[in-house]
């Protein structure tokens, strides 16, 4: 007797969208298992327990994949749009430690994304570009800006704003990659606000006139 696919098995019980979000979240765990050049689309497909040619119906290549990740990560809320009041108000505990904290928790969320990311730093990958221009780039281009104009104002010492941001933000997402990437439990022990309130407390200590 004949046996149904995976695919054709379950064609009746789930709807196009709903296979191609399974679709999604089985890519996100091959990238970020084996990162783009390790992962195939038979390997995909297998782990979403459809046939390769069940996932180019909803996507044509492994490049369009790949985007389809990276576009859904983008839609996530801005981090920005918490930060404005304590920026206008010149709030400089209030940014950084929501900042520190945002990024932290957003890491042991997301976990497989981290590591995609990662990959794509090492692979050199060009489709990680848009989300380092839309999140990453901008991140520090506002937290670059806020420091130059906390130096103008005499509250911070004369520092590089660009130098002082890549520090600060540096050193929260290091935080993120030891704990997903290299899985060390020590620093998940210690809670995203623990963590986000002791390594503003260094910065600012470095920064700050009068301390």
């Amino acid at each position: 007797m004949a046996t149904r696919s995976p695919e054709r098995a379950g064609r009746s019980r789930i709807s196009g969208p709903e296979r191609r979000d399974r679709i999604l979240q089985a890519a996100v765990a091959c990238f970020a298992s084996r990162g783009f050049s390790g992962t195939t689309t038979r390997e995909v497909a297998e782990r979403a327990g459809i046939t390769e040619a069940g996932l180019y119906r909803h996507f044509e290549s492994k490049e369009v994949l790949y985007a389809a990740i990276i576009d859904a990560k983008m839609q996530a809320p801005d981090l920005l749009a918490d930060l404005a009041g304590p920026a206008e108000r010149g709030d400089d505990r209030a940014l950084l430690a929501g900042l520190a904290q945002a990024i932290l928790e957003r890491g042991r969320a997301d976990p497989d994304f981290v590591r995609i990311l990662f990959f794509s730093a090492l692979e050199g990958h060009e489709l990680a570009d848009p989300f380092f221009e839309a999140r990453t780039r901008r991140l520090r281009d506002f937290l670059a800006r806020y420091i130059a104009r906390r130096v103008d104002e005499g509250a911070f010492r004369d520092v590089d704003p660009l130098l002082a941001a890549s520090a600060f933000i540096g050193m929260v997402v290091d935080h993120v990659n030891v704990a997903v990437v290299f899985g060390r439990e020590e620093l998940r022990r210690r809670s995203p606000h623990e963590l986000a309130e002791g390594l503003v407390d260094l910065f600012l200590s470095g920064v700050q006139r009068g301390r």
